[in-house]
């Protein structure tokens, strides 16, 4: 078990490796202004791929122009989020909104509705770390 566990995460390593845009480092380095963003069905929002498979929990870092913000949806899945730049605000079910900022992090657990807005002057940025696959669905 434990080595076919080893085996797979070398091969998930060495196939993001193989795909990753390199700096000529060791390891992988991919600056931020370097990524391929790739346009959501919203306008304003855009999504890259991080790391992992989509169907099974992956890594991705979602974009909101300033001023875009959400409605009210939830996700299957259990996410953590964590701010990298502008001013992320967060609304729960109840309406309570919380701000963040580069550096913040929260757990949405899955099924709870929430909603989101970039309330900054630059581009919100945040890296979303889904425990499986990533949805959406609006709620009620």
């Amino acid at each position: 078990m434990l080595k076919t566990l080893i085996a797979a995460t070398a091969a998930t390593l060495l196939t993001t490796f193989a795909t990753a845009d390199g700096h000529g480092h060791g390891g992988i380095h991919v600056a931020l202004e370097n990524v391929a963003w790739e346009d959501a069905p919203l306008p304003g929002v855009q999504l890259a791929l991080v790391w992992g498979e989509d169907a099974t929990g992956a890594t991705w870092l979602f974009k909101m122009e300033p001023g875009v913000a959400l409605p009210m949806h939830t996700h299957s899945s259990d996410y953590w989020g964590l701010t990298i730049q502008g001013n992320w605000v967060h609304i729960e079910g109840d309406g309570t909104e919380v701000p963040t900022g580069p550096g913040d992090y929260a757990l949405v657990p899955a099924g709870e509705p929430h909603a989101d807005r970039c309330d900054s002057d630059v581009e919100c940025i945040f890296l979303l770390d889904f425990a499986g696959p990533r949805d959406v669905a609006l709620a009620n």
